[in-house]
């Protein structure tokens, strides 16, 4: 019996992320990804109208949990630096569970150079960069993190650090706890930036 619509779909998009995890965004085609569902290409674009359509649909399930993140931050009550431990490590657990989804934050440059892929990314990004952003300048507005320091700066290392994490965790073939290594490297960084009280 044929898959259902919906489950065609979704089996599909995973079909897609293990073959752009396994060839990269250069060499993904439709053809390797029916190949690897087990359907013809003509299957494929009944649920797809074309390649980048399947993407933006890939891009989509990498950011399924943006907004309960940071619903869940907000409905918690939690400090600006609970917030921020708390926000990429929910990231961290999300990779460890599911590593080949990490293949999409390596590919933003190459996916930025279609109009429609850059525009969902791009909208990605700033949505998790405002988010920082005003975490830590609530951070300053309480007196944790230093005023000195510029909000925007500090957001970008901690995502710019996350993201080599990532990278290297890919590149070792997934051979350490990312959750770990997040946990302590955002406390790294937070730890350089706090008030110091006298």
């Amino acid at each position: 019996m044929e898959k259902s619509l919906i489950k065609r779909r979704e089996s599909i998009i995973v079909s897609t992320i293990e073959t752009l995890n396994e060839v990269g965004l250069q060499n993904l085609s439709t053809k390797l990804i029916a190949k690897r569902e087990g359907v013809s290409e003509g299957t494929l674009f009944r649920h797809f109208k074309n390649k980048t359509e399947l993407i933006l649909a890939v891009i989509d399930q990498f950011s399924q949990f943006d907004d309960a993140i940071m619903e869940t931050c907000k409905r918690n009550k939690l400090s600006s630096l609970e917030t921020i431990k708390y926000f990429f490590n929910a990231y961290a657990e999300y990779y460890e569970n599911y590593p080949e989804i990490t293949v999409i934050i390596q590919s933003y440059d190459s996916l930025m150079c279609d109009i429609e892929l850059y525009e969902k990314v791009s909208g990605i990004i700033n949505k998790r960069s405002s988010f920082i952003f005003e975490t830590l300048k609530e951070a300053q507005k309480n007196g944790t993190i230093r005023s000195s320091v510029d909000a925007q700066l500090l957001g970008d290392i901690l995502s710019g650090a996350s993201s080599e994490l990532c990278l290297k965790w890919r590149m070792t073939k997934f051979n350490f706890s990312i959750k770990n290594k997040s946990l302590e490297m955002i406390d790294v960084i937070l730890n350089a930036f706090i008030e110091k009280t006298t």
